[in-house]
């Protein structure tokens, strides 16, 4: 969304009103966004300072981490910046605390995708004490059981394993 703030930068208006729709179509880290939703917020200009402050409420849907089901999850999440224009030169371009009105526009879609992305959990679960796969025949453990041995020694303890044994034989 190109956002047009030339009348709070000529001083016309204090605040303005933003109400958009965002559609994310591509997959992020194996999270797919079905649907396009709402995200309202406001530029304020407070004595030549001036914030964006956006909300959304992003719908997204995920794989568990553990048993790989398909879940749908809900995240509010809420992006707020400092706006400065290009005439104005940060000493680090890098800086994540602000983003820049190029001629009166702001571009907020990449910033706000970004953000979206950040607050997102790394791993998304169906529910808290999810049981996973079987690690030998690959069942889904939350719904059927298994009788595979799914025990097995770390590698790197049987020389340990050895000498027990055989202090064990003496």
């Amino acid at each position: 969304m190109i956002i047009d703030i030339n009348p709070i930068l000529k001083g016309e208006k204090t605040e303005l009103e933003i109400g958009f729709d965002l559609e994310i179509t591509e997959e992020l880290d194996d999270i797919r966004f079905p649907d396009t939703f709402p995200v309202k917020g406001k530029v304020k200009d407070m004595a030549g300072y001036i914030t964006l402050k956006l909300e959304a409420d992003v719908k997204y849907t995920a794989a568990c981490a553990r048993c790989l089901v398909p879940i749908t999850e809900q995240k509010s999440i809420v992006f707020e910046k400092t706006v400065v224009t290009n005439s104005i030169e940060l000493q680090n371009e890098d800086n994540d605390d602000y983003i820049t009105a190029n001629d009166g526009y702001i571009d907020a879609d990449e910033a706000l995708i970004e953000q979206i992305v950040l607050e997102l959990p790394l791993r998304h679960l169906c529910k808290e004490d999810c049981k996973g796969l079987c690690p030998v025949c690959g069942i889904d453990l939350n719904t059927d059981t298994c009788s595979c041995e799914t025990k097995e020694a770390d590698p790197r303890f049987d020389v340990l394993r050895k000498l027990l044994e055989d202090n064990k034989k003496n």
